[in-house]
């Protein structure tokens, strides 16, 4: 028997709520208060590369004449940034726990961390959400070559905002927003 799409994106979603909690519930339940310049500053220049990648994405992308879904909209936009940050960290972690074995260096940590981080976003999207999603990509886009730089600044962003400040709460919001930008321009339903 295969799942629908929403099925896949729901079964997805409740396994990374589930390592959510197993692995992050002491920073989901406490926030890290000190902000000092360096986090303000992070968090600011995530908000910047957020925005750019929603100019990026907005004009390297088609609906493909879909019409929005708000529910879709709001259940997408939290639901997916909520899970997927979840996954994203927990990669984080063991490429961090792995590094840990041979080395403390701070930055071997972060690197060994945020490849792990990447490989898995590589491969969660593409083979899951390309090959569920509706065709999206305007191949001809002018701004297409500018979607992965971005897209390794929001990672970069993220994963440092985690390794400093252990600060999972800052990047479920930003997540969500990066997703609402996706769905917005997409236009897919997870209802029908």
């Amino acid at each position: 028997m295969q799942l629908s799409v929403p099925m896949m994106i729901y079964a997805y979603w409740a396994f990374a709520f589930l390592v959510g909690i197993l692995f992050f519930k002491k920073d989901i339940l406490s926030f890290n208060r000190e902000f000092d310049t360096r986090r303000v500053t992070l968090l600011v220049g995530s908000l910047i590369i957020i925005a750019i990648n929603a100019w990026v994405y907005s004009h390297s992308t088609t609906d493909g004449g879909r019409a929005l879904d708000w529910l879709t909209v709001l259940v997408f936009s939290i639901g997916n940034g909520i899970a997927e940050t979840f996954m994203f960290y927990a990669v984080f972690r063991l490429g961090i726990a792995l590094a840990g074995r041979f080395t403390q260096s701070p930055w071997v940590l972060f690197i060994a961390g945020f490849m792990f981080f990447m490989i898995y976003s590589g491969l969660i999207h593409g083979l899951f959400w390309i090959t569920i999603l509706p065709e999206h990509v305007v191949q001809t886009s002018p701004y297409k070559p500018f979607f992965m730089p971005v897209q390794l600044l929001i990672a970069g962003s993220w994963a440092l905002n985690f390794f400093w400040y252990r600060d999972i709460r800052s990047v479920l919001f930003l997540h969500a927003l990066v997703d609402l930008t996706m769905v917005w321009n997409v236009k897919f339903s997870l209802f029908n």
